[in-house]
């Protein structure tokens, strides 16, 4: 729907910075009178593009840096902001999410690459461990941390972790063992919100909706 939009206006100034979206059905979107926003974009909208492959490529980096321009002048809740290393939250690779996730005290197994490793795809994306491995998950939306069974010192270090990457949506995986322990496995700043059930729908109105109550 922002791929076919009718009209878009972003204004830059000393003044400030606003954005004003017609869509094509006619509905506005206006950065002025929107509370929160849940940022669930990955790539550009670009299949509408008419273009030879060079300047394919070139119009697709103008717009994704016209992108990360108008999703920051929201005033509210920003579930995630942009940044230029993802549109909705900065990716990191799995070995950056090892030194993040020890350094909010979270447990974790040793890590280990080298020059000689084959590319895991999984690693590119923050996970851990492959794709078919069962993991817990635990979503942190604006400080409050969504997930089954979860301890108390889990949780805290989920809440931290996500301050430390300035990431208000964040999802935070975990392995289980034997014997019940927690160990941290990888994570993502677009989990899959499905698995939060009703309990992380409720937690996220609250914190779309807070800059309004306080309005």
């Amino acid at each position: 729907m922002l791929a076919y939009s009718l009209r878009w206006e972003h204004r830059l100034g000393t003044e400030g910075a606003s954005i004003e979206i017609t869509l094509a059905d006619g509905r506005v979107i206006r950065s002025d009178s929107t509370y929160g926003v849940l940022n669930r974009l990955q790539t550009i909208p670009s299949a509408h593009l008419r273009a030879s492959p060079t300047d394919r490529d070139y119009a697709v980096q103008e717009l994704f840096a016209f992108f990360v321009s108008w999703l920051n002048v929201f005033p509210g809740a920003v579930l995630n902001p942009p940044t230029p290393q993802g549109l909705s939250g900065q990716w990191r690779h799995a070995s950056e999410w090892v030194v993040l996730a020890a350094r909010a005290g979270l447990p974790s197994l040793p890590y280990r690459q080298t020059s000689h490793d084959k590319i895991d795809t999984s690693r590119l994306i923050g996970r851990l461990v492959p794709r078919d491995t069962p993991v817990q998950t635990v979503i942190v939306v604006g400080g409050h941390v969504v997930g089954s069974n979860v301890s108390p010192e889990i949780a805290e270090g989920c809440k931290r972790l996500a301050e430390i990457v300035n990431t208000p949506l964040l999802g935070v995986e975990f392995t289980s063992g034997l014997a019940g322990h927690w160990t941290f496995a990888g994570a993502t700043p677009l989990p899959d919100l499905t698995l939060g059930g009703q309990a992380l729908l409720d937690v996220l109105a609250r914190v779309l909706k807070a800059e309004k109550e306080v309005k």
